[in-house]
């Protein structure tokens, strides 16, 4: 029963799914609070938010390219 409920929670992929989630969210808070720091913002913050907003889209386009890979109709 472990190894059938650990494989159905691999083929639905929910933990990557819900650690991008969490990305998404990280990012979109790290936004937000520096679009309300107004003109008094200075470099080293537009350094994290720029690395920040880079490493969403580096781990998104490396996911988009595991998924690209991933055998979906079962044939090899």
């Amino acid at each position: 029963m472990v190894q059938l409920t650990a494989s159905y929670i691999d083929q639905l992929k929910i933990l990557p799914r819900l650690a991008f989630l969490c990305q998404i969210i990280l990012t979109w808070k790290v936004c937000l609070w520096y679009m309300n720091l107004g003109i008094s913002v200075t470099t080293q913050q537009t350094t994290f938010v720029s690395i920040v907003v880079s490493s969403l889209s580096a781990s998104f386009a490396l996911w988009l390219g595991k998924e690209a890979k991933t055998d979906r109709g079962g044939e090899a």
